[in-house]
């Protein structure tokens, strides 16, 4: 499976959104992500994501781009394209209630040592360099 994700950061902290209670891995912490859609880019499917659950309108430049995760999981193998956003201000964060039921700003090393969070994130922090595995 190929999912895109991204860390929008803002004074040190970056968004987290609280998958709702309806969805694969019920009322974890993850960030904002999703499937890459058949004939679209990974940019592009970033850029409907961010939209779909945030609110938040991103232009290509302010994405950039971390590299791509592989890893293997209990269901199966999940290809992860991920990107940054740095914001220069707040934004309205407006979350997709279908999807999550909440959002939070936190700093890499509270994410690290929060237990319920979506399978691969804690991984995810020391791959693209926010955290260093103890």
């Amino acid at each position: 499976m190929r999912v895109v994700g991204c860390f929008i950061e803002f004074e040190g902290k970056f968004l987290l959104l609280q998958r709702s209670e309806f969805v694969d891995q019920p009322l974890t912490w993850a960030l904002p992500a999703g499937k890459v859609e058949s004939g679209e880019t990974d940019l592009a499917a970033m850029m409907r994501e961010l939209r779909e659950e945030t609110g938040y309108i991103a232009r290509k430049e302010e994405l950039e781009f971390l590299g791509v995760i592989e890893q293997d999981l209990a269901w199966g193998h999940l290809t992860f394209p991920t990107f940054r956003i740095r914001l220069v201000a707040p934004i309205e964060v407006r979350v997709n209630l279908r999807e999550h039921c909440g959002f939070r700003w936190v700093n890499a090393h509270k994410c690290y040592a929060e237990k319920n969070v979506v399978t691969g994130l804690h991984e995810l922090l020391v791959r693209v360099g926010y955290v260093k595995k103890k």
